[in-house]
């Protein structure tokens, strides 16, 4: 029987006030290399991730943003 690796998923929720990126990091979760990264808002923005490596990512805001990121970081295969 061949040996089913586990998946590592990292999962945040920030609040955040009056900026147009935040920088995240999600080292503890120990990926090799850079993972699949989504994120939503609470608000009437769009977010997307840059800069991503295997341990940070920046989130950008479509708009100065002010409220609740939440996002969720998975190893790009498995």
């Amino acid at each position: 029987m061949s040996a089913i690796p586990y998946l590592t998923i990292f999962t945040c929720t920030d609040n955040v006030s009056g900026v147009d990126y935040v920088d995240i990091d999600f080292s503890s979760a120990g990926f090799s290399s850079p993972p699949v990264v989504s994120a939503s808002t609470n608000g009437d923005v769009n977010v997307f991730a840059s800069n991503i490596t295997s341990s940070t990512a920046r989130l950008n805001f479509s708009a100065i943003f002010t409220g609740r990121v939440t996002y969720i970081i998975r190893p790009a295969t498995i």
